[in-house]
């Protein structure tokens, strides 16, 4: 039984980073609420590694890994944490080439009430992103909602954001960022999750960005590994010259999750 577990491990973790590295290329990371984290009394810590290669008529490598860190200092306090790095070849040409890193605190006002503070980095060759740099504060309202949708959030805060293209090109904006993030247990071994996120250019509400996520994961051994599949998609009504305005991608992904 341990042999064909880690088999499949082994099998996942490759197929995790073909089809993550190939199609996945978000602007930039999110730290998911803190009610979408699953409680910890100290800290929580999830590591996703995946790569791929293949040699024939197209040489390919990729690779992606992903870390997900929770701390909890106090009863009102809490910080969270999450990186992720993905690169991709094929043949002599870099098709993807991206690292991204988020962290956020949070402070619980009220039972249902938090304040935050989030700061996001980013690199995005493919989308001619060399730096991205977003800054949010803001307040959270959650679990409102009774029944199958929990934990539920809404929330919304302001988001200084600057950004600099592989060109050179320099954009400094000020948004405003409207976030709706839910989860739901369909049955004991998959969960379904879902985050949606609109940041419009508070001088230019033409200008905006809206980010839409879903994913279904399955336990594969107790709670501590999980497989998820995720489809993401991406609109960006004034990206930078060259660059489409929409992305759609489906990953898979293998998650291991150590708590404490």
């Amino acid at each position: 039984m341990a042999r064909k577990l880690l088999l499949i491990t082994v099998v996942l973790l490759a197929l995790a980073g073909a089809a993550e590295a190939q199609f996945t290329r978000t602007e930039d990371l999110r730290v998911r609420p803190p009610e979408a984290w699953k409680p910890h009394e100290k800290y929580g810590l999830n590591l996703s590694l995946g790569g791929g290669y293949l040699n024939g008529n197209v040489r390919n490598y990729s690779f992606n890994g992903g870390l997900e860190f929770d701390w909890k200092p106090a009863a009102e306090h809490s910080v969270f944490v999450q990186a992720s790095d993905n690169y991709v070849k094929y043949g002599d040409a870099s098709v993807t080439d991206k690292s991204k890193g988020s962290l956020l605190y949070a402070y619980a006002l009220k039972p249902r009430l938090n304040l935050f503070l989030q700061t996001t980095h980013s690199h995005d060759k493919f989308r001619s992103v060399k730096y991205r740099m977003t800054n949010t504060a803001g307040v959270c309202f959650h679990n409102f909602l009774p029944g199958v949708f929990k934990p539920v959030m809404l929330s919304a805060g302001l988001t200084p954001e600057y950004e600099k293209s592989a060109a050179g090109g320099i954009k400094r904006d000020f948004r405003g960022t409207a976030r709706l993030n839910f989860a739901s247990a369909l049955t004991e071994t998959v969960s379904l999750n879902g985050d949606l996120i609109y940041t419009p250019r508070i001088s230019d509400a033409a200008d905006y960005r809206l980010y839409a996520e879903g994913f279904l994961e399955f336990k594969v051994w107790k709670d501590s590994v999980a497989f998820r599949m995720t489809a993401v998609n991406e609109y960006d009504s004034r990206p930078f010259e060259g660059v489409r305005k929409n992305d759609f991608g489906l990953t898979h992904s293998l998650v291991v999750k150590f708590a404490r």
